[in-house]
């Protein structure tokens, strides 16, 4: 079977995952429309299909891939996780995205970095730090991968404005002014919600089944789905409805 590429600069999506004191920490991650051209690509529109079912409550999707040697179709499946706006497109998209994981699509951005990243921000009526600039973007200029571990070497990312406020895997030459290098955060190195734990997550909301409660939960822990929660966060959430569901206190909290 043919091996994927690895992804372009232009094809990486960036968004801010959390707002620190002295700058932001940042999120790379592609889009489903990338999945499906690279798939075009790769095997030809008649090369591939995919499919979707849904289990116990879980949306998952099967993407399929022609092997013209074994002459038989290849499947790669994983669940999706709902999106917070909109409930079955989302957990479709998400589907569909991590199963393009799975047969190899984008692969290289689970490689180990902290994108952290220098820009100005403040505190919001909350008390809780915000871009300055809220209209602020960030992308991607330049980036290598090694197509034999499926590793980021080499990435630089940009603002809005063109200006390089990250590096990483360049030489000292070749990396930004000392004046201009992103400060690192003081404290240990923050781990974001694993997928296990959002799998976990979305089965115990599902399995609690009150309407409104999973938002109460993400407000509580000041987040607005469960990709934005770190991984200590969202172990004392899991433990929380947990008990809560053994319990059987949930309707209670609610109308708290």
């Amino acid at each position: 079977m043919k091996k994927i590429r690895s992804l372009k600069a232009e094809e990486i999506e960036i968004r801010v995952a959390q707002v620190m004191e002295k700058g932001a920490q940042l999120l790379l991650y592609k889009d489903s429309r990338c999945d499906k051209r690279i798939l075009d690509e790769t095997f030809g529109v008649e090369g591939w299909k995919n499919d979707y079912k849904e289990v116990l409550g879980n949306l998952f999707c099967t993407i399929s891939i022609w092997d013209g040697e074994k002459k038989e179709w290849i499947d790669k499946t994983d669940c999706g996780v709902e999106s917070f706006s909109e409930k079955e497109k989302g957990q479709a998209s998400d589907a569909f995205k991590r199963a393009g994981f799975n047969v190899g699509i984008g692969r290289e951005l689970y490689t180990r970095i902290f994108y952290f990243v220098k820009v100005a921000t403040k505190k919001n009526d909350k008390g809780k730090f915000e871009l300055v600039d809220k209209y602020e973007k960030f992308s991607v200029s330049e980036i290598s991968t090694n197509e034999e571990t499926e590793k980021i070497e080499k990435i630089k990312i940009v603002n809005s404005k063109g200006e390089v406020v990250f590096s990483y895997g360049y030489s000292k030459t070749q990396e930004l002014p000392k004046s201009e290098e992103p400060e690192k955060p003081t404290n240990k190195k923050v781990q974001m919600i694993t997928d296990s734990q959002v799998k976990k997550l979305h089965t115990l909301f599902t399995n609690i089944g009150v309407d409104g409660y999973k938002e109460k939960m993400y407000k509580k822990f000041e987040v607005k789905t469960s990709k934005e929660l770190t991984k200590e966060k969202a172990s004392q959430l899991i433990e929380f409805l947990q008990k809560a569901l053994d319990k059987k206190e949930v309707k209670d909290e609610t109308n708290k």
